[in-house]
């Protein structure tokens, strides 16, 4: 349950690849996650590259492990055959860029052909700090994710707007759909306590029907008596009636 070095401990880990043709800015966005500068002119990614990501969800420790992959036509192949194992993807296309845009249902072709159990898809419109040269709008891009089962983001790696929210909402899908319980094991014990009372009320009538009344108490209360003779303990019973709506004590 760790990685390098004990601050970097986390409860479960999960892969995630992003997908995109070349340029879209998914290098950007994965050098975002990092806690890395932004670089106007970065090289393509040739192959595939990864970094690790903890993202807290509620009180647990998610591990992202975001792998960036080559977004040339020439590679596309090799990428598919690192979607084995993969929890989500994330599918950034260029707002500038039409062609980009269009090119999403290429790799969700490629998803579908890798045959996963199962997997969460994020749609991601980048580059929205350039708006005076955006050729595909908000409107058209949230239709194609609701087409497709998609959640939809708008992001800017230049700005780090939205990019955020965007893993913290892969972190919180992931760990709720596969791994519930790790959420559950970090409630305090008072939310996590067995027996609650947070049940249907009883009818008042029925409540006095079953009743048990309590055994008459001992006129004189019960003694410890201790190896010192000086040293008496007093006890008294206590009886305890419970239901859901109502607790009645009696003590003498």
């Amino acid at each position: 349950m760790s990685n390098s070095g004990s601050e970097n401990l986390f409860d479960v880990k999960y892969k995630v690849l992003l997908l995109g043709d070349a340029t879209v800015g998914k290098t950007s966005l994965q050098r975002f996650a990092a806690g890395k500068d932004f670089r106007p002119t970065i090289g393509s990614t040739i192959g595939v590259d990864f970094v690790n990501k903890i993202v807290p969800v509620e009180k647990a420790r998610i591990n992202l492990q975001i792998w960036d992959t080559a977004g040339q036509r020439n590679f596309r192949t090799l990428g598919r055959s690192y979607y084995s194992s993969t929890k989500a993807f994330i599918l950034v296309y260029d707002v500038t860029n039409k062609e980009t845009f269009h090119l999403i249902k290429e790799f969700c072709d490629l998803i579908e052909q890798a045959d996963l159990d199962t997997e969460r898809r994020y749609l991601v419109a980048n580059k929205i700090d350039l708006m005076h040269n955006r050729v595909v709008d908000e409107e058209e891009g949230r239709r194609f994710a609701l087409r497709n089962s998609m959640a939809y983001f708008e992001t800017s790696c230049k700005t780090g707007e939205n990019i955020d929210d965007l893993l913290e909402q892969v972190a919180s899908d992931l760990v709720r759909q596969h791994n519930a319980k790790i959420l559950e094991s970090h409630r305090p014990i008072k939310e996590n306590f067995a027996f609650n009372y947070r049940s249907s009320p009883i009818p008042t009538s029925e409540v006095r029907e079953n009743t048990i009344k309590p055994s008459p108490l001992p006129s004189e209360p019960l003694f410890y008596q201790a190896g010192n003779k000086r040293s008496r303990f007093s006890f008294r019973r206590l009886l305890i009636c419970c239901n859901p709506r109502k607790t009645t004590a009696t003590m003498d």
